[in-house]
């Protein structure tokens, strides 16, 4: 606790509504009842330990090579979170953090997933710690603070980015920005070590920003903090502006400085900063903004029915239901929160946790369609909606009775909606329990999605239900005729019902589509191999390998090919080169052990 009161800071912004000191519980009960919200928010994602591995989950960490062997740690800076598997088209996640973070759940865990959601779990739990300690630095009211905790810990929105392992380096990041802010703070203390402070603060800017490239909001809430704290009493008009401008830029120029490095780094590793989905004009901007800010404020504020995907796409035309409808809300909660900022600065403070981790997510171009709204988005920005609602919580003081030494209807509303965000995050959470319930759960969430339906479609064909999965593909093909992994979908689907001619013609076409065909050479040339066409096989499997040479499984196949070509020497090298990928590969091993004994004593191997 002591840790904790440190990092908090003693210098606190002022009051709003707090309660005087000797009406709070002592110090030993203090530590409990924190110690207790922590509890509950475990609590309430302890049943994700016996959660599987869903979607993303099954590549990043059962396909993914590069977090088999710490030899390949070198990767996680050069490249993106999807190098392992599209080094041509590294994408838009630059977080070598993440990738060692992944590394050391595999050391620990193997591919046991209990472990890897209980790390996530207790990131999360982490993370709640460090709301309560930005509420009590902003808001100097411990009770409030305590309320902001266990409001955040709890809130369902935070569902994706805690049960689904894939999702955490939205509690990541939340564990090492709001430190590094309340560092920055502490370094403004006039005390003892500010200079360590703010160098601790600066070094925690820079592994947050290696987790998640959310990370860069950070010089804009120092900006902001220092512009409203920064009262000029003898200057008046364009000159307060000006000296807010210079103080602000002034604490924030370190941190900026330390963006430009990460830039570089970022552009170079992913081949550019950012790589668009979508070329959108402005008006597609302007128009789809409205319909997503109602979205993720009616998450905040009724989290219920929440999904992995939702039915949300570009607005391409306004019209009153998809633009004028969704803004009136949004503008309406947007002036009530100015008002409110104006008349507390702990209000004020919390909405720029709130409004500013939000605007990245405003690129929607980079999401692409149907892959823009997310819950885990909402992760970070919740930090200030729960200071909010807590600040909102303790001017509840109708009546005098009190209640735990507080007034009793704060301690019941509070009790009220710990109770339903509890019960309600448990319930929702089981959406990823298994693949089966994820699938099920997007397509009630977003049933008209081309990303849901071939979601479905590709756990019929894992079920076994081939014919099912083909009868969807094909519907979808219908309307996106000239999608390049549609097309891929169903030459997947011809090839596991046995119709090869017809997988090879839509895989032909996926690999003249896609910008990664990969999957699509490899998948080609398995179908070609079973056709006999040797030649063509072997071809498009080392397409696939040019492109992504520590894909499992590749390998080993071009090995097989090349045997039933009479390439000993070459299927061996192969088959060696998997084990150097995936040591645990038992087939490939069996294969180098026959080869090895039929070239040393002259002998034929058998057929596959």
């Amino acid at each position: 606790m002591e840790e904790v009161q440190n990092l908090a800071g003693t210098q606190d912004f002022p009051r709003s509504g707090a309660e005087p000191e000797s009406l709070l519980p002592p110090q030993n009960t203090r530590v409990l009842l924190l110690a207790l919200v922590l509890c509950l928010t475990f609590l309430a994602y302890l049943g994700t330990l016996w959660f599987d591995f869903v979607k993303d989950d099954q590549l990043q960490i059962l396909g993914n090579a590069f977090i088999r062997s710490w030899r390949y740690l070198p990767r996680y800076f050069t490249g993106g979170v999807w190098t392992f598997r599209r080094p041509e088209h590294p994408g838009n996640f630059y977080r070598p953090l993440f990738l060692f973070w992944l590394r050391l759940n595999y050391v620990l865990f193997g591919t046991k997933p209990w472990g890897w959601h209980l790390t996530t779990v207790l990131a999360h739990v982490g993370a709640t710690l460090c709301v309560f300690c930005l509420a009590r630095r902003l808001w100097a009211d411990w009770v409030g603070a305590l309320f902001a905790g266990l409001i955040f810990g709890l809130h369902p929105v935070h569902i994706e980015g805690v049960a689904w392992v894939s999702g955490v380096p939205e509690p990541m990041l939340a564990l090492l920005i709001i430190p590094s802010y309340l560092c920055f703070l502490r370094s403004r203390d006039k005390a003892a070590n500010s200079r360590l402070w703010f160098i601790v603060s600066l070094a925690l800017f820079v592994l947050a920003m290696l987790a998640k490239e959310t990370a860069l909001v950070l010089p804009l809430l120092i900006f902001a903090t220092r512009w409203m704290e920064f009262e000029p009493r003898s200057v008046r008009g364009a000159k307060v502006w000006l000296r807010r401008c210079k103080v602000g830029l002034g604490s924030a120029l370190p941190y900026l400085l330390l963006t430009i490095p990460y830039v570089v780094v970022r552009s170079h590793s992913l081949k550019g900063f950012a790589h668009p989905f979508a070329e959108l004009s402005v008006l597609t901007y302007v128009y789809t903004w409205p319909s997503l800010l109602w979205f993720y404020l009616r998450h905040l504020f009724w989290p219920a029915g929440l999904s992995p995907y939702y039915d949300l796409y570009y607005v391409v035309h306004p019209g009153l239901r998809s633009v004028l409808l969704p803004a009136v809300p949004v503008l309406l909660f947007s002036v009530a929160l100015a008002w409110w900022a104006r008349r507390s600065r702990p209000a004020a403070l919390a909405s720029l946790w709130l409004v500013l981790p939000i605007l990245p997510v405003m690129n929607i171009q980079v999401f692409g369609e149907g892959e823009f709204a997310h819950d885990r988005y909402l992760y970070l920005p919740s930090v200030g909606f729960a200071i909010l609602a807590a600040l909102a919580l303790r001017r509840l003081t109708i009546g005098g009775a009190r209640l735990l030494g507080q007034p009793a209807l704060q301690v019941a509303v509070l009790l009220v909606l710990a109770c339903t965000m509890g019960l309600s995050t448990t319930a929702q959470s089981a959406c990823y329990a298994n693949q089966t319930v994820y699938i099920a759960t997007s397509v009630v969430g977003a049933p008209g999605s081309e990303i849901v339906k071939t979601n479905l479609a590709g756990l019929l064909g894992e079920q076994g239900h081939y014919e099912e999965a083909l009868k969807i593909y094909l519907e979808v093909i219908k309307t996106s005729p000239d999608s390049a992994y549609v097309n891929y979908d169903v030459g997947y689907a011809y090839y596991l019902t046995g119709r090869l001619e017809e997988a090879e013609y839509y895989l032909t076409r996926a690999t003249h589509l896609m910008p990664n065909p990969m999957a699509a050479y490899f998948t080609l040339g398995i179908a070609q191999f079973k056709m006999g066409h040797y030649a063509d096989a072997a071809g498009n499997i080392r397409q696939a390998l040019a492109i992504s040479p520590y894909t499992d499984n590749y390998h080993f196949a071009l090995g097989m090919v090349l045997k039933m070509q009479g390439d000993l020497p070459g299927a061996l090298k192969e088959f060696q080169e998997e084990l150097a990928v995936n040591p645990d590969h038992s087939r490939a091993r069996e294969q180098v052990a026959e080869i090895e004994k039929a070239l040393n004593t002259n002998q034929p191997v058998g057929a596959p």
